[in-house]
């Protein structure tokens, strides 16, 4: 499981800083979660019972609002499949009603803000500001950290300690959403799904 500590110097639980790094639980997701296990902070999926993108995000009463300054991380524990089976992110939650449960890239593409990153290979990703391509054939191991974090209005992605991609003027309440085609089993994986804001 991981500690608090590894955040020392950007909250840490300290006065007029962010709370403490706490763990998602499964209540918290909504979407096609009958696809997935959802246990504790952990993400697996399981079935391929459906016929497009099994795509989920966290929208529940429990669930944190990501306001202001924080802090998203887990795991990659799924090597993301390939082009396009797996993408994992960021949107405005003003933007509910284009998030999609079974749609191709969840509707990130048609949002105004959202701020995402979608697999391009094995072991391989692009990021994207809404239908726009930042980066492409960005490389990662399983089981790396990928480490979201938002200062200001400027929202990073770290994976193994080395940031990826940055974006600026990200002001939005934010919600996270991730997705995988229906043929995709275990392959968009994470763990340890964990928060600070």
């Amino acid at each position: 499981m991981l500690q608090t500590t590894q955040l020392i110097g950007f909250g840490g639980g300290v006065s007029g800083g962010l709370s403490a790094l706490t763990s998602i639980t499964a209540a918290m997701w909504d979407g096609t979660t009958s696809e997935y296990t959802l246990s504790n902070d952990d993400v697996v999926k399981h079935q391929q019972t459906t016929s497009n993108f099994a795509n989920i995000r966290i929208k529940h009463a429990t669930a944190p609002v990501l306001d202001g300054d924080f802090v998203w991380q887990y795991t990659q524990t799924g090597d993301m499949g390939g082009n396009t089976d797996s993408s994992y992110g960021f949107f405005d939650i003003t933007e509910d009603s284009t998030w999609a449960a079974a749609g191709y890239r969840q509707g990130l593409n048609s949002m105004t803000d959202s701020y995402w990153i979608n697999a391009d290979g094995v072991e391989t990703f692009e990021t994207l500001e809404g239908g726009t391509v930042l980066t492409t054939d960005i490389a990662f191991n399983t089981d790396d950290l990928f480490k979201w974090q938002r200062v200001g209005t400027t929202l990073t992605l770290s994976v193994a300690d080395s940031v990826v991609q940055t974006w600026t003027g990200t002001s939005e309440s934010l919600r996270f959403c991730m997705s995988a085609f229906h043929t995709t089993s275990t392959l968009n994986d994470i763990d340890d799904v964990q928060f600070q804001n």
